[in-house]
C-alpha cells in the first residue's frame, strides 16, 4: 500500500507525527461483544435478491453536535424511510418520513434539531404535488415544504415563490453553523438540456421559507462554488468556450477577479473545495505531480503551497474532506487508494481511528462525526471486501462499540468471495489497476471462467477492494470477475487518464484483453472462457469486445450501451452537457468532423457483421443519457446480420435501473445468459 504523505503544521498537528503515543491502554479497553466467530468459508449465496435489494440502512450522517444520527432505512415492505437515532441511547430510533409510494432519497442536517430531505416516487415520472424537498425537526414537528418538484408544469411553478415554496431546480447545498434554521440552497439551470449550470445561490430559512440571495453578480456558466462560514459566496468555477476559470470575490468587495484561466482539460487546473477560518483555501490540483493532491492556496498572495497537504503515489486525492464547522478547518480527508481509508490531521482523531481499526481488524473503518474535534460519540461504518457494511455507535469516553445494523442482511461475510488488487502491464507498458473477485472457497490459482465487468463513464473510478454487489453476485455463480481500470479511467493520475483520449474501441479495449491474458497466465482464468459485461460505456465496451478481439469472448452483455459514437455530439440524443460535447468530447472521444471515419469505424452499430458470439442487450426506455434508439437499432441490425441477440426493455427505467424488482430481474437474466453460454465447470 503506498504511503500517504501529510504536510505537517496545517493548523492541527499532523496525524502521522504521533502514530502510537495514545494507542496503548485504549484500543484494547474497548468493550465489544464479538459473538461467535464465523467460519472463513461458507456456501455461496447465488440468489440475486440479497445483492440487489436496497441496503437496509444507508447514508448515515451525524448531527453537528454529535448527539444524533440520521439515516435511510428500508422497511419491511420496501419503503424508503428517513429515521434518526439518539447516539446516547442507540435503542431510541424515530422514523420521520417516507412510505412505499414516496421514498426519501437524500437528506442533510440543517442544525442539531432539523433536517432537510427529498421525497420522491421510485419511478422516473412524477407530477406536481408528488415530490419535493422538505424540512422537519427530529421530533417530527415543523414539517415544511421547501421545493416543489414537477416535470409537467415547471414554468407555471414560477408563481409559487409567492407562497414561499421554491420551484423545481433548487436543491440543498450545505448547512450554516450558528444561523438557526437557515441553510444554503442553489438553483440549477438547464436541467432538461443537461447543462446543469448554477444560476443562483441563497440562504433559505427552512421554517419560514424566507430567501436571501448571495449570488448577485455571480459569473455566468458556473459549475461549482465555495462559500465562507457565513454563507457568503467567495469562489465560483466556470466552464465555457473550452476554458475553466476560477473567480474570487474578496470579503467586502463586489468585484469578481479571475484567479485562474486554463483549458478545461488542463491537468494543472485548481479546484477549490473549502475556505478555512484564516481565509486560505483547500484545493485539489496536480501542479507538477502525476496524481491529484490537496494543497493550501493563499488567495492574497495568489500562491499555492509547493508541498501538498495530502498526496498518494499512484492514486488521486480528489476531495472527501472532513471539516469542523466550529473551528472552520479541515480535520481529515477520506482517500480512496486500493481501499477506502481516512487520514486525520488531528492527533486525537487519529488515535481514535487506530483504536477502532485494532478492534475491527481487516476492515475499512470510517468514523462519522459532525463537528469532529469535540465529538465524544461517533458512528462507525465498517466494511471489507467480503462484508457489505455494518454500523456501530462508538462512545469514545466509555470506550464502547454498540452495533446498530448491517447494511445488507442475508449475506454472511464467509459466503462472499475475496477481492484482490493488482497492477497489470498493458501491451504498451501502461500500468492497469485490476480488482479481482474470487469465488468463495476457490484458491487464487485455481482457474475459473472469467467475467470482465467493465465500469461506465468512461472517465470515472470503477472499483476498489470494498465489497461490490455485482462482482460478488457473479462470483457466487462460479465466475472469477475482473474489474479493469482501463486507460481513460480517473483516480490514477494524469497519464492514465490521457492515455484514453480517442481510444474508444481501440487501446481502451485492448486493456481489457490484456487483463484477461494476464489472468489466464496467472492461472486465475480458464483459457478461451471469458464473457464481457457492462453498462453505459461498459455496455459499449461489451459490444466492441467481440469485434476488437473476436477469439477472446464467448458472449457479451450490454446495459444502456452506446452503439453509435457520432450520436453523442447531438443535443437531441443525450443529456451530456453541451460544454463537454463540443469541447471535451473533441479531445477525449474524437472530433465529429476530422475523426468522423474513426468514430464510425469504432461504433458497434457499424460492426455487427463482425460479432460471432451471443449478445444480451438491455435498455431503459426513458434513458436520457444514451438514447434508447442506440440499443433498439443495434438489436435490429445485429439480428439482420445473423447475430444471436437476446434483448429486454424496462419501460419505466432510465440510464440505470432504479426499481429493486428490475435490478433483481436483470441480474437473473444476466446469470441465465452466462449459464447458457459460459457454464462454470463445463469447458
Amino acid at each position: 500500500m503506498p504511503g500517504i504523505p501529510i504536510r505537517p503544521g496545517h493548523g492541527l498537528r499532523s496525524a502521522r507525527a504521533t502514530a502510537v503515543s495514545l494507542l496503548a491502554g485504549f484500543a484494547f479497553g474497548l468493550a465489544f461483544a464479538q459473538g461467535k466467530a464465523e467460519p472463513d468459508v461458507a456456501p455461496p449465496v447465488p440468489q440475486a435478491v440479497p445483492y440487489f435489494n436496497a441496503p437496509r440502512i444507508a447514508h448515515v450522517q451525524v448531527s453537528p453536535s454529535n448527539t444524533h444520527a440520521a439515516f435511510l432505512w428500508v422497511g419491511k415492505e420496501g419503503e424508503r424511510l428517513l429515521a434518526v437515532i439518539d447516539l446516547s441511547n442507540p435503542k431510541d430510533v424515530r422514523t420521520l418520513a417516507g412510505s412505499r409510494t414516496l421514498g426519501v432519497q437524500r437528506f442533510h442536517w440543517v442544525n442539531d434539531r432539523r433536517l432537510v430531505f427529498d421525497l420522491e416516487p421510485p419511478t422516473l415520472e412524477f407530477y406536481e404535488g408528488e415530490a419535493g424537498t422538505f424540512a422537519i425537526d427530529i421530533d417530527g414537528k415543523r414539517q415544511q415544504l421547501l421545493v416543489l418538484w414537477t416535470r409537467e408544469a415547471r414554468q407555471e411553478l414560477g408563481t409559487s415563490m409567492r407562497t414561499r415554496v421554491l420551484p423545481y431546480g433548487w436543491a440543498f447545498y450545505r448547512a450554516l453553523a450558528g444561523r438557526g434554521d437557515q441553510a444554503l440552497f442553489y438553483q440549477v439551470d438547464g436541467i432538461a438540456s443537461g447543462q446543469r449550470l448554477i444560476r443562483s445561490i441563497a440562504r433559505l430559512n427552512t421554517e419560514t421559507g424566507g430567501l436571501e440571495r448571495v449570488s448577485e453578480g455571480m459569473p455566468d456558466d458556473a459549475i461549482s462554488h465555495v462559500t465562507d462560514a457565513a454563507g457568503d459566496l467567495r469562489i465560483v468555477v466556470t466552464e465555457s468556450g473550452g476554458r475553466g476559470r476560477v473567480h474570487f470575490r474578496a470579503p467586502g468587495s463586489r468585484a469578481w477577479e479571475v484567479i485562474e484561466d486554463l483549458p478545461m482539460l488542463d491537468g494543472n487546473r485548481m479546484f477549490p473545495l473549502y475556505i478555512e477560518a484564516d481565509g486560505s483555501w483547500i484545493v485539489r490540483s496536480r501542479r507538477g505531480r502525476e496524481t491529484d493532491a490537496l494543497f493550501v492556496f493563499d488567495p492574497k498572495a495568489r500562491k499555492l503551497d509547493p508541498e501538498p497537504l495530502a498526496a498518494v503515489a499512484g492514486f488521486d486525492v480528489d476531495g472527501g474532506l472532513e471539516t469542523d464547522a466550529v473551528k472552520q478547518t479541515v480535520v481529515g480527508v477520506h482517500i480512496l487508494t486500493a481501499r477506502p481509508q481516512t487520514v486525520w490531521f488531528d492527533e486525537r482523531l487519529g488515535q481514535l481511528q487506530k483504536a477502532i481499526d485494532s478492534v475491527l481488524p481487516g476492515r475499512m473503518n470510517k468514523l462519522l462525526c459532525g463537528d469532529c474535534l469535540t465529538a465524544q460519540r461517533f458512528v462507525v461504518h465498517s466494511q471489507s471486501d467480503r462484508m457489505p457494511g455494518e454500523y456501530f455507535v462508538f462512545d469514545a469516553q466509555a470506550k464502547r462499540l454498540t452495533a446498530i445494523a448491517q447494511r445488507v442482511p442475508g449475506l454472511p461475510e464467509a459466503s462472499q468471495g475475496r477481492r484482490s488488487f493488482h497492477r497489470v502491464a498493458a501491451r504498451d507498458g501502461l500500468s492497469l489497476p485490476v480488482v479481482v473477485t474470487h469465488p468463495v472457497g476457490v484458491a487464487p490459482t485455481t482457474p475459473r471462467p472469467l467475467v470482465v465487468l467493465v465500469h461506465g463513464g468512461p472517465h470515472l473510478r470503477g472499483s476498489s477492494l470494498a465489497w461490490d454487489n455485482e462482482a460478488q453476485f457473479l462470483a457466487a455463480r462460479g465466475y472469477r470477475v475482473l474489474e479493469v481500470e482501463y486507460r481513460g479511467s480517473t483516480g490514477f493520475g494524469d497519464q492514465h487518464f490521457r492515455a484514453g483520449f480517442k481510444q474508444w474501441g481501440q487501446a481502451m479495449q485492448d486493456d481489457l484483453a490484456d487483463a484477461v491474458a494476464w489472468a489466464v497466465r496467472e492461472k486465475m482464468g480458464e483459457p478461451g472462457r471469458a464473457c464481457i459485461v457492462g453498462g453505459s460505456y461498459g455496455g459499449y465496451a461489451a459490444l466492441m469486445g467481440p469485434v476488437r478481439h473476436p477469439d477472446l469472448y464467448r458472449c457479451a452483455a450490454s446495459l444502456n450501451g452506446v452503439t453509435d459514437l457520432t450520436k453523442l455530439f447531438s443535443r437531441f440524443w443525450t443529456d451530456i452537457p453541451e460544454r463537454y460535447r463540443h469541447h471535451s468530447f473533441n479531445e477525449t472521444l474524437g472530433d465529429p468532423v476530422a475523426d468522423k471515419a474513426m468514430l464510425e469505424r469504432f461504433s458497434p452499430i457499424n460492426r455487427v457483421a463482425d460479432i460471432k458470439v451471443p449478445v444480451l442487450v438491455t435498455l431503459g426506455a426513458q434513458d436520457t443519457r444514451v438514447d434508447p434508439a442506440h440499443s433498439r437499432r443495434f438489436v435490429a441490425a445485429a439480428r439482420a446480420a445473423g447475430v444471436a441477440v437476446a434483448s429486454h426493455e424496462y419501460v419505466g427505467e432510465g440510464h440505470g435501473l432504479q426499481l429493486v424488482e428490475n435490478r433483481v430481474d436483470h441480474a437473473e437474466r444476466l446469470a441465465q445468459f452466462l449459464q447458457i453460454h459460459l457454464p462454470p465447470g463445463k469447458p
